[in-house]
């Protein structure tokens, strides 16, 4: 389900574009490590555990849309993607680790 949640924020070109970033700022660095977060689970992201939704959300708190499209517009869809998710854990309860 999460992969088809992906295709709907993210295409090839967006990937392609963040990809090519040799030394990425900061702030697109965290966007990307917190949505590695919720990507990589062993099921469903809704089913990741609330302390891995808390540190993906720690890592991309202090920004917000505009802060990261002055940096990388495509991270912008990337960072969408990851607070709905979080949110989406959050309201779910999550995993019981």
């Amino acid at each position: 389900m999460h992969r088809i949640c992906i295709c709907i924020f993210m295409d090839k070109k967006k990937f392609a574009t963040l990809k090519s970033l040799a030394a990425p700022p900061t702030v697109v660095a965290d966007v990307m490590k917190a949505f590695l977060l919720l990507v990589y689970q062993p099921e469903d992201i809704q089913y990741c555990t609330l302390s891995t939704a808390q540190k993906a959300e720690d890592l991309i708190a202090a920004e917000t849309e505009e802060s990261i499209k002055v940096k990388c517009f495509d991270a912008v869809y990337v960072y969408k993607w990851t607070t709905s998710m979080v949110e989406n854990v959050k309201a779910s309860g999550g995993r019981k680790a």
